[in-house]
């Protein structure tokens, strides 16, 4: 008898502690980062996990993770340097929201920090060039979208010039839509596309093992 209740109170504390941890949704889907002559490319590793799903929100996290309760969410897609990276000195590789969908949010892999422009943060986050896996989340089901710039700037986040940036465009699902049930408009598209000025010209899409890169603009002076 007594060996029983130890096993169910040990089971029960490994419950606990498994729900305090969000879990990151699957197989990570790493976003490889290049820089080659001053142009950016950032390409998928696994381009059939372009389009992940969201864990359904029924956790309840510890500390700073429990912005997550009751949100579905995501970490598959992790930010990953794609070789040796060489940047001009007092600069930084930076990446910035410049479109997405209704109630998506981010938040930082372990700060669970709001970031690119989630509850008024700046839209353009930092990134150190480690393995970075961020949080994607949202409270309303239905499909998502969003679009990341990768750029180069400066130690104050402004793109140097004369350089070209990359761009990349994550799809998240999360159960079924019943926006319309609960009168949220959510159509699953970023919420700012490409004009015609930032669309590459022909000779700015360079393929990469299949994969396509895709430089958004340059920095003139």
């Amino acid at each position: 008898m007594r060996i029983q209740s130890v096993c169910i109170v040990l089971a029960m504390a490994a419950g606990a502690a498994h729900a305090d941890i969000p879990q990151m949704g699957g197989s990570m889907s790493h976003l490889l980062v290049s820089i080659f002559d001053q142009q950016v490319y950032v390409t998928f590793e696994s381009p059939n996990l372009s389009t992940v799903e969201m864990t359904e929100g029924s956790g309840v996290f510890s500390g700073s993770a429990s912005v997550l309760d009751g949100m579905g969410h995501n970490a598959q897609f992790g930010w990953l340097a794609n070789g040796f990276i060489s940047l001009p000195p007092s600069s930084g590789v930076f990446i910035r929201t410049f479109g997405r969908s209704e109630h998506l949010s981010v938040y930082s892999e372990f700060g669970y920090d709001p970031i690119m422009g989630t509850d008024g943060s700046d839209s353009v986050w930092q990134w150190d060039g480690t393995m970075t896996h961020n949080w994607y989340a949202s409270d309303v089901k239905g499909p998502y979208s969003v679009r990341h710039e990768v750029f180069v700037g400066d130690q104050s986040g402004n793109p140097l010039d004369g350089w070209i940036s990359g761009g990349v465009e994550l799809n998240f699902t999360y159960g079924p839509d019943i926006s319309d049930r609960i009168r949220v408009l959510n159509t699953g598209s970023v919420s700012t596309v490409l004009t015609v000025s930032t669309v590459p010209a022909p000779g700015s899409v360079l393929v990469l093992g299949g994969m396509v890169a895709l430089g958004i603009r340059r920095r003139t002076r």
